[in-house]
């Protein structure tokens, strides 16, 4: 046995919780351990809730096909929500839940137009591949390190996107770090 989280261990550990639910006993005690990366995990949870709530926002402002390529990355985005929340869960943490859209809406800049979609897109692309990359260097060797690589390469494409719609280079440089 290596300690480590597995894919297994994780779907164990839900099932263990669901099949307890509503049967008159209690779920057993379990929180998170120290170490386990889940306030890391949530920090970036919370703002993977905002990236969906800013696409929501400038998909609006976008033409036929930006605004299919927004939509389609905001549910991408919706998938790591899910897959975040799962990893956290099976951590024995709590993830944090999404506000509504509209509170969100006084933190992002005036879209009067296209250009300004694509550069909050740009911006909240940046600072996920940042956040996922700051989480590889902080979490647990394994499991959670290869979740959060392969998270910060599906950003690192939505980045690539957003900048082909900006009419820039998909990637500007060989490796991207989420700075411009």
């Amino acid at each position: 046995m290596t300690g480590g989280l597995t894919r297994r261990g994780v779907l164990a550990g839900a099932a263990l919780a669901v099949s307890s639910c509503g049967g008159g006993d209690a779920p057993p005690a379990r929180g998170p351990r120290p170490g386990s990366g889940v306030g890391l995990l949530n920090s970036v949870l919370a703002l993977e809730h905002a990236t969906v709530a800013a696409y929501d926002a400038l998909a609006r402002r976008l033409a036929a096909p930006g605004r299919a390529a927004a939509l389609a990355i905001a549910r991408q985005e919706r998938e790591h929500v899910a897959r975040l929340s799962e990893v956290i869960a099976g951590l024995g943490g709590t993830p944090v839940e999404g506000r509504p859209p509209e509170s969100y809406a006084s933190s992002f800049p005036v879209l009067d137009d296209a250009a300004d979609a694509l550069l909050l897109a740009r911006d909240v692309e940046e600072r996920l591949v940042r956040a996922y990359l700051d989480a590889l260097t902080k979490l647990p060797a394994g499991p959670l390190r290869r979740e959060a690589a392969g998270l910060a390469t599906s950003e690192a494409e939505h980045l690539a996107v957003v900048q082909g719609l900006q009419g820039q280079p998909l990637a500007a440089q060989a490796f991207v770090t989420g700075t411009s």
